[in-house]
């Protein structure tokens, strides 16, 4: 594994998307949103996901899997934060982790991930999910998903502003993900191990693992970035990339290529080389 500067001050400014950025600044500027958000949607979601982990999965703890239980603790500790998360694992052998919870956070990850993973492709899924934490993307993660449950879409005359807020979400919270993919990379601190990383995500055979290109992945990722830069282009992608789940692999891993070249990564480091 790769011998990590410990990030005890992380400039958000170098690290976050703009509109990742933007539309937060929006939300937090309407009156009372942030605290009803917080109080009522995310409260009541923190119980329910509280009662389903402890029903289900596997917890990891210093006592079940001290190895993993390590991993999730260095990876912390490189990104600065004493808080650490509660951790637990369901079965599936997808490549992948989700962050639950606003004042007591949560990461489930696969079974897939662990096994398919080595130590620093982890740390950058990890540290991917703990970029949602630590940039406070969590509430707003939880209120948008909230518009999607069966009791808000019932109530009488919703359908118009629901929809109009939950198009903007969901906008947004692509960009989130670019965002917390650069956490990732500060957490493993190994931008081949990141690549590797989506590599995997994006489907390639356990059995090529030993010969990944990550030079001809890069170039892929360029090329789909190119065939996006006029406006129609723009458009197709924006109303594509609202109907995915999550955003495409490619245009992950180009966002993440051209934030690394930018320079911002390097400084990020040597900021906290140096204090």
């Amino acid at each position: 594994m790769t011998h990590k500067v410990i990030l005890r001050h992380i400039d958000t400014a170098l690290l976050e998307h703009d509109d990742d950025t933007a539309l937060r600044k929006k939300l937090d500027a309407i009156p009372k949103f942030k605290q009803i958000m917080t109080g009522t949607v995310c409260a009541l979601r923190e119980k329910i996901t509280a009662i389903e982990y402890a029903g289900d999965g596997l917890r990891v703890t210093d006592e079940s899997l001290p190895e993993l239980h390590s991993q999730l603790k260095e990876v912390c500790r490189t990104l600065g934060t004493a808080a650490i998360p509660g951790f637990s694992l369901i079965w599936g052998y997808d490549i992948a982790a989700a962050t639950e919870g606003v004042n007591s956070p949560h990461i489930t990850a696969m079974s897939g991930a662990i096994d398919l993973l080595d130590g620093d492709e982890l740390a950058f899924t990890l540290g991917h999910e703990m970029g949602h934490q630590m940039c406070g993307h969590k509430p707003y993660h939880v209120f948008l998903e909230s518009l999607y449950m069966p009791v808000v879409n019932s109530i009488p005359g919703s359908e118009l502003w629901i929809g109009l807020v939950r198009s903007t979400l969901l906008n947004w919270y692509r960009m989130s993900d670019y965002t917390a993919d650069r956490m990732g990379l500060l957490a493993c601190q190994d931008f081949n191990a990141a690549m590797r990383a989506l590599i995997k995500m994006a489907g390639i055979p356990r059995k090529y693992f030993g010969g990944i290109n990550i030079d001809s992945f890069i170039k892929q990722a360029c090329e789909f970035d190119e065939m996006f830069a006029g406006l129609s282009g723009k458009l197709i992608n924006y109303i594509s990339v609202n109907s995915a789940y999550s955003p495409w692999l490619v245009a992950r891993a180009a966002n993440l290529y051209n934030w690394y070249k930018s320079g911002k990564y390097d400084k990020i480091l040597n900021d906290n080389r140096h204090e």
